[in-house]
């Protein structure tokens, strides 16, 4: 391998991609169900958690509304 220029060892992108893809260890994973979730197609939560658009519109609607709201 060729000296790095930097600190930082480089790493060619390729073998990069695929210890992403082989490696699940340090997935973000859903704070509702607390699978795996894909970032680019996760929603945000009011805590600012990664969350399955389907898990939180589903806690959504179990949540009771807020009474202070209606007043």
């Amino acid at each position: 391998m060729v000296k790095a220029k930097t600190y930082f060892e480089q790493i060619p992108l390729e073998v990069v991609k695929k210890v992403a893809k082989e490696d699940k260890s340090n997935a973000i994973l859903c704070a509702i169900c607390v699978q795996p979730v894909d970032l680019k197609k996760c929603k945000i939560d009011e805590d600012g958690d990664a969350v399955h658009e389907d898990c939180y519109v589903t806690r959504l609607s179990r949540t009771p509304a807020n009474t202070a709201a209606k007043q």
